[in-house]
C-alpha cells in the first residue's frame, strides 16, 4: 500500500531536521520503498536489510545490502542498527498482528526512540 501522502510529507520533514545521514529500512514494496525514494532524493545512504519473503521485496538499490533474513529477525537488527525508528504504519490504531507494530513494541520494550507517523501526519514519539 505505501504511506499517505501526509506520511510521506512528515516522513520528509522529520528526516530533514533529523539530519542523519543514513535511512535503514526493510525493503518491502509499499512504506519502504516510499521512504528508500524519499531518502535517494534527499542524498542519504540507503542501508537496505530485506526479508526472506521474496514476493514482499522491492529489491530497492542501496549503497549497503545485508543479507535477507526472517522478517522478524530483520526487523530487530532494524531497530538495533538505528538510533531512532520511524514507523508509518496504515492505520490510526496499533495492532496485534504486523510487521511495522512487532517493530515498535520491539522499539517500545527496548527503550528505543520512536516516531509514529499516523496515516493522517500526525505523529506520536517515545
Amino acid at each position: 500500500m505505501g504511506m499517505t501522502n501526509e506520511q510521506k510529507h512528515k516522513f520528509e520533514n522529520l528526516i530533514t531536521n533529523l539530519s542523519g545521514t543514513t535511512l535503514i529500512h526493510g525493503d518491502c514494496i509499499g512504506a519502504d520503498t516510499d521512504a528508500h525514494n524519499i531518502a535517494d532524493k534527499m542524498g542519504l545512504i540507503n542501508h537496505i536489510r530485506p526479508c526472506t519473503i521474496t514476493q514482499c521485496r522491492a529489491h530497492c538499490k542501496g549503497k549497503i545490502l545485508a543479507h535477507p533474513k526472517n522478517p522478524l529477525v530483520r526487523n530487530k537488527d532494524i531497530v538495533n542498527d538505528g538510533e531512532i525508528l520511524i514507523a508509518t504504519p496504515e492505520t490510526m490504531e496499533e495492532t496485534k498482528r504486523g510487521g511495522t507494530w512487532h517493530t515498535i513494541r520491539y522499539a517500545r520494550n527496548n527503550n528505543k526512540p520512536y516516531i509514529i507517523i499516523w496515516p493522517d501526519g500526525t505523529t506520536k514519539s517515545s
